[in-house]
């Protein structure tokens, strides 16, 4: 035993602390983190710095876990630009797949309620988009479907029948409003006034509002995720930026929002950080970060 105390190891193999008076410190044994506006920059753009935090802390025996409102597919291709293997919970925890690509859990919406969505808001001066598993489809193309597009890692299909075909060819996962911040806002709100309890709906960045089934959501998602591995709440971290990431943040004590992130966000999260890897090295320099050397120790 080492003069720091000893460990006690769970059964995914990753440990908590005793310290020298006998107090347990509760490891973080899986560290989540949102893509856009967190890890991922305009471009698909990637810090250096970030690749290198994560490869190390994966290395050195914690998990990494992607929740984003993105496709599988797209989190899938971004761990492998990355260079590591990771939990993915896409599309706002509508589908959850651990690292070795087993589905966990998904979920879609019925077909008369999308349909209802559409109609709901067909009126709106946006952009609007209808999700499945693998596509995105809308129904008329423009030139802002083509800026869209460029930040997706697959091209959205145009579709002019893509409401008529909603429970035949097209199960919808997610319907997204896409336009400038005030009408983002705005549509939320009449979302959720129109639609109540029927469904969650949230501001998942600046130019997007995203409708899901009900009690879908990073939250929900992680939880099947975690049910899986035999994890605690407090036993996992979190990074992102958005209104999609309170329901994660609600979860942990070690939530962490990015400084270009709204007031309200940061003012849901226990700590504030510029980039992922400044959570990564909180964490590490709080102890929390579990260790392969530490069982050396024992």
């Amino acid at each position: 035993m080492s003069e720091s105390g000893y460990v006690m190891y769970n059964h995914l193999g990753i440990q908590n602390t005793k310290g020298k008076f006998g107090e347990e410190i509760i490891m973080i044994k899986l560290f989540v983190t949102d893509l856009d506006g967190t890890l991922l920059g305009m471009d698909h753009y990637i810090k250096h710095e970030d690749v290198d935090a994560l490869k190390q802390m994966i290395e050195q025996g914690t998990p990494l876990a992607v929740a984003s409102g993105r496709m599988d597919h797209e989190i899938a291709e971004v761990l492998k630009r990355v260079g590591v293997n990771g939990h993915r919970v896409s599309q706002n925890g509508a589908f959850v797949f651990d690292d070795s690509d087993k589905e966990i859990h998904s979920k879609t919406f019925e077909s008369e309620l999308a349909k209802r969505i559409l109609e709901a808001i067909d009126n709106e001066p946006m952009i609007k988009t209808v999700s499945t598993a693998k596509e995105t489809f809308t129904k008329e193309h423009n030139e802002w479907i083509d800026i869209i597009s460029a930040q997706m890692f697959h091209d959205i299909i145009v579709n002019p029948e893509v409401k008529e075909q909603i429970g035949a060819s097209i199960t919808p996962s997610k319907i997204t409003l896409h336009g400038k911040e005030k009408d983002v806002v705005a549509a939320a709100e009449k979302i959720a006034d129109t639609f109540g309890d029927e469904i969650d709906s949230f501001i998942s960045h600046e130019t997007c509002v995203d409708m899901m089934p009900k009690s879908i959501n990073k939250q929900s998602g992680l939880r099947h995720l975690m049910e899986g591995l035999g994890l605690k709440a407090d036993e996992i971290a979190c990074v992102g930026d958005s209104f999609n990431d309170l329901s994660m943040f609600e979860m942990t004590p070690h939530s962490y929002a990015m400084s270009a992130a709204h007031p309200e966000v940061k003012a849901n999260a226990a700590h504030t950080v510029d980039h992922v890897h400044e959570a990564i090295e909180d964490l590490e320099k709080k102890g929390l970060l579990y260790k392969k050397e530490q069982a050396a120790d024992v």
